[in-house]
């Protein structure tokens, strides 16, 4: 039990890292924020693209693609994600994931206070499910939504369900999660984002960040490095409960 506690308390400190530094960073502007100011409406969304190839001693290919798409309206946000990952070793698969999202927002108090509902699918060779399907409701508080700054947090409930790989078994939970988002912008050609998402049930607490930098490099192209890490203090049977990947990809956003 304290060497479990060991890890969970080291896995926390690591992840949060990158948003505690993010908030002393962003401090200034939130204790002086200016007014809130509306986002564009219509469709926006970007394409992040990233992969890597390796010959000689060792034969590795790597490919990871990041889709986000997103449409406002005057009081609502509806906001859609795609991710893949898929990688090989000397002729093995050594991972391969794919998500998909869609979240929508509906303002109750100007710019501030929201209500939401939500949905998810994963599927992942070696989480030890066959895949994990997600859906509820929640509500959300914008402390801030500026040019520069935006941070806000959710609270969500949930059900999920999962089906356990190499079985007929699945798992079944009510689950609650909150999340807490930051976007700053360091200068006109460069952003720091840093996602912070908990989950909890009966059988597990799941815990993920993912801090990122973009920088654009010509026009609407960007250049993006990120860092996700995925923990879970209750794995199936020979699962490890850490999971961290580190990306670089161009990124196009229309």
């Amino acid at each position: 039990m304290a060497q479990f506690q060991t890890r969970a308390t080291s896995f926390c400190r690591d992840a949060a890292a990158g948003f505690a530094a993010l908030l002393s960073v962003i401090a200034p502007d939130i204790s002086a924020k200016a007014d809130d100011t509306p986002p564009a409406l219509g469709w926006t969304g970007q394409i992040a693209l990233g992969g890597s190839l390796a010959t000689g001693n060792t034969d590795r290919q790597a490919l990871d693609l990041d889709g986000r798409l997103q449409l406002q309206s005057e009081h609502r946000q509806d906001r859609f994600k795609l991710l893949a990952n898929l990688a090989r070793e000397n002729g093995v698969i050594n991972a391969e994931r794919t998500e998909g999202a869609a979240q929508s927002n509906y303002d109750i108090s100007k710019d501030k206070f929201y209500v939401l509902g939500f949905t998810q699918y994963i599927r992942d060779r070696f989480s030890g499910f066959s895949y994990e399907a997600e859906i509820g409701p929640g509500v959300g508080y914008r402390f801030v939504r500026t040019d520069r700054l935006k941070f806000s947090v959710e609270l969500a409930g949930g059900y999920r369900h999962a089906a356990l790989r190499g079985t007929a078994g699945h798992d079944d939970q009510i689950f609650t999660r909150g999340t807490a988002t930051v976007e700053y912008k360091l200068s006109d050609n460069a952003q720091l984002a840093n996602e912070a998402l908990v989950t909890g049930d009966d059988e597990r607490i799941k815990i993920e960040n993912t801090f990122s930098v973009t920088s654009t490099l010509i026009r609407k192209v960007a250049a993006r490095i990120s860092i996700n890490a995925r923990y879970s203090t209750s794995p199936p049977v020979g699962v490890k409960r850490t999971d961290t990947l580190s990306k670089v990809a161009l990124v196009y956003a229309f």
